[in-house]
């Protein structure tokens, strides 16, 4: 004689099972939804925290720099303790040891005052007059670029990532043109007179180290 199990107890154990299964999938699926979703936001919201007008409002290597259309520069102090001491943009010198450099916009400055400077903000611009054509960047330099009292200090713009190296546009008029341009540079720091120096490049794009 052979038993035989019920119709209702054979079906019970399976439907139970496939219950569970299915309960445990939704909320693994639900699960990697979640953690999916979370990853572009963050990427997203970096990048709008790390891009202002220039793409750079604290220039450091990796940041993207793009044209403004106007300087942003907001400062009315009236003392004249910053001084722009030269401005090259061609002929530039390893100062460890005199030999050529590749040409870059390189800013001397000097803290003629009493106290340290900090808060320094550089615009610059580039124009083409052959081609009638000018473009501006603007850059907030890092909170660790300060001058003290007498004391003087580089700042170079050339993407070499090295100390006092700031990010700049790979594609300006500046590494692209092959005419002359007008270069036009306006330092501020906070509590000094604003400076600012124009002067010329000569036509042949830029020019590499010797």
């Amino acid at each position: 004689m052979t038993f035989r199990q019920p119709a209702s107890t054979r079906t019970r154990l399976p439907v139970t099972v496939a219950v569970v299964a299915i309960t445990a999938i939704a909320a693994f699926a639900l699960t990697a939804c979640g953690g999916s979703s979370s990853t572009p936001t963050a990427t997203a919201t970096d990048t709008a925290s790390t891009a202002g007008a220039s793409g750079s409002p604290d220039s450091t290597s990796g940041s993207q720099v793009l044209p403004v259309d106007s300087n942003p520069i907001v400062n009315d102090a009236k003392a004249q303790t910053l001084t722009i001491d030269s401005v090259l943009v061609e002929n530039n010198v390893n100062p460890a040891d005199g030999s050529a450099a590749d040409d870059h916009l390189e800013i001397a400055l000097t803290n003629t005052g009493s106290r340290t400077l900090a808060g320094f903000e550089v615009f610059y611009t580039f124009t083409d007059p052959t081609a009638n054509v000018s473009e501006s960047y603007y850059a907030q330099l890092p909170k660790t670029f300060t001058i003290a009292a007498g004391e003087s200090r580089v700042a170079h713009f050339d993407n070499s990532g090295e100390p006092d190296h700031f990010p700049t546009n790979k594609y300006s008029l500046y590494a692209t043109s092959k005419n002359g341009l007008d270069v036009s540079v306006t330092v501020s720091a906070k509590g000094a007179a604003i400076q600012t120096m124009d002067l010329t490049k000569d036509p042949g794009g830029e020019e590499q180290a010797d």
